[in-house]
């Protein structure tokens, strides 16, 4: 479960921008980059395109249904591979005067592990200049660049986020492509005596460089090194040290970290990790890594346990194991899908839904969840929990009026499983402090040492 191959989570990002729109000629336009779609290799060429739904990629469907990709001035080509390696490509075209961004092709490898295949590094590495030269042959380019998509993001490049930014050295990549305005506000002369792997000038005036001939290693000292010296050869006012140590520490997420989570609410912990991104990743890990929850304290021994004083223990326990259980499950159904089938596996899925969306928080005037939505809750949660207790551990339910005295007796212990809802949701990190999951966990791990 915990993969600490950081880069098999990474992908690759391509991005080139073009101040012409194609589609200005029409037909013939949106012919031209079907043909460039068509001439790329075997190994990256989609073959599904994603319009009002997924097809199987046909120049005639583009051209019958492209309109519904158009939103105001704006049309986008999604495409896609049904083989490995997985691909998002997208082509997008604007009908506004925006200087130096009229059209872009965004593309996405999945995973980045694609390009590190073994006796393949160099022919994978030239799939992705082979394409970016195809692109110049037959549209102006002004700007691109592929990379890293993690180091993309953990950089300065506002492209990040906008396609629409001026075109300017942000940062060194693996691939840089700089289009003729480029050029000659930096020099021409510079940018070709820039300390690079390859380098290479395109048709139209724009020039391509690399940092390192592949991608694989943009994170080693070597690759820091050269993407450092030729950031600073294009950028004189930058020093060396200085934006070497960013880069440095920019590999820091790279780098695996033993994650030494506590047990019982390890899933719950590496799910945030998973979702939190590779950027994050290091943080988190290391965050995690010192959390502890608090020990369970919602139990009695077995011989303290008050007797039940319902009036109808089978009726209650109905209540409990019909009623509640069929309202959880109609409330998170959507959001926590096993809870339908599979409701031991769904236990952590549920505890990580409840603390990412908020559950825990205070209750304030203006604020949500209200009482009117926690009380239910705690009512179905803590019945989901004692149903697990019963039905997996062979528990035996002691019903009570006052419902946090509820117990469910497994061996010389009686756990309280509403009481342990009404504490998971008590503060913003209750649902993980409190969890369920960690509840029933250690009452197995006792329910074994018992039983022997």
């Amino acid at each position: 479960m915990h993969n600490n191959d950081w880069n098999k989570r990474d992908n690759l990002t391509l991005r080139l921008y073009s101040p012409a729109n194609p589609l200005d000629c029409g037909q013939a336009g949106l012919d031209e980059v079907l043909d460039f779609v068509e001439s790329l290799d075997a190994q990256l060429r989609p073959d599904i395109v994603y319009l009002s739904r997924r097809r199987k990629y046909s120049r005639q469907i583009v051209h019958e249904r492209l309109d519904e990709r158009r939103l105001g001035n704006h049309v986008g080509i999604h495409l896609l591979r049904s083989r490995a390696p997985d691909e998002y490509l997208v082509l997008s075209f604007d009908d506004q005067r925006i200087e130096d961004t009229r059209s872009d092709l965004d593309l996405l490898i999945r995973p980045f592990a694609f390009l590190r295949e073994a006796g393949r590094v160099e022919e994978r590495a030239q799939l992705i200049v082979s394409l970016v030269r195809a692109f110049a042959r037959r549209f102006p380019i002004s700007y691109g660049l592929a990379h890293s998509s993690t180091d993309f993001h953990l950089g300065s490049d506002p492209h990040r986020t906008n396609h629409k930014p001026p075109k300017r050295v942000y940062e060194a990549y693996w691939l840089n492509v700089y289009g003729p305005r480029m050029v000659e506000e930096l020099g021409r002369e510079r940018v070709l005596s820039t300390p690079a792997a390859h380098l290479e000038e395109l048709p139209g005036g724009a020039v391509l460089w690399l940092s390192r001939p592949t991608p694989v290693d943009f994170d080693s000292e070597e690759a820091r090194v050269a993407q450092a010296r030729a950031l600073v050869h294009l950028r004189p006012e930058l020093k060396l040290e200085e934006t070497l140590a960013t880069l440095r520490e920019r590999s820091r997420v790279f780098v695996p970290v033993p994650v030494e989570f506590e047990p019982d609410v390890a899933d719950i912990l590496w799910w945030t990790v998973e979702g939190g991104g590779l950027e994050k990743k290091r943080e988190n890990v290391e965050r995690f890594n010192r959390y502890r929850p608090p020990p369970v304290t919602e139990w009695l021994p077995a011989s303290q346990a008050p007797a039940p004083d319902v009036d109808d223990v089978n009726k209650e326990i109905d209540l409990y194991e019909k009623v509640f259980i069929k309202s959880l499950i109609t409330k998170f159904r959507k959001e926590v899908p096993m809870i339908v089938k599979r409701p031991m596996e769904a236990l952590p899925r549920l505890d990580l839904h409840l603390w990412h969306s908020g559950w825990g928080r205070p209750v304030t005037p203006d604020g949500w969840p209200t009482d009117a939505d926690k009380e239910p809750l705690i009512a179905y949660l803590g019945a989901w929990l004692g149903l697990q207790l019963v039905h997996r551990l062979g528990g035996r339910w002691v019903p009570r009026r006052k419902r946090e005295e509820t117990a469910v007796v497994i061996g010389d212990r009686a756990w309280l499983p509403f009481l342990r809802a009404r504490h998971a949701l008590q503060g913003r990190e209750a649902p993980l402090d409190y969890s369920c999951t960690q509840l029933f966990r250690v009452a197995q791990r006792l329910a074994v040492e018992h039983h022997h």
